[in-house]
């Protein structure tokens, strides 16, 4: 009981240590270039996506399909 007792101590404070030293990182400069990279095809992808007559019933259809297309392949 002793020993299980101290693993979970010790499993406590190496995740306590983690997110102490996670939280306290700094962000890197090819971090900052990847985020803006990110933002930038995430803001192209949404004004695609913007709805109009097309788009979005086309989307929701393809979203029925896929969840038809699952269930049938589970309970088949």
């Amino acid at each position: 009981m002793k020993e299980l007792l101290m693993m979970l101590e010790n499993l406590s404070n190496d995740i306590n240590k983690f997110f102490d030293r996670f939280s306290s990182r700094r962000i890197t400069p090819q971090q900052i270039k990847n985020r803006i990279i990110i933002k930038r095809k995430l803001r192209k992808i949404k004004k695609a996506l913007t709805p109009d007559e097309i788009i979005f019933p086309m989307i929701l259809g393809a979203i029925i399909l896929g969840a038809v297309g699952f269930l049938a392949i589970q309970l088949g």
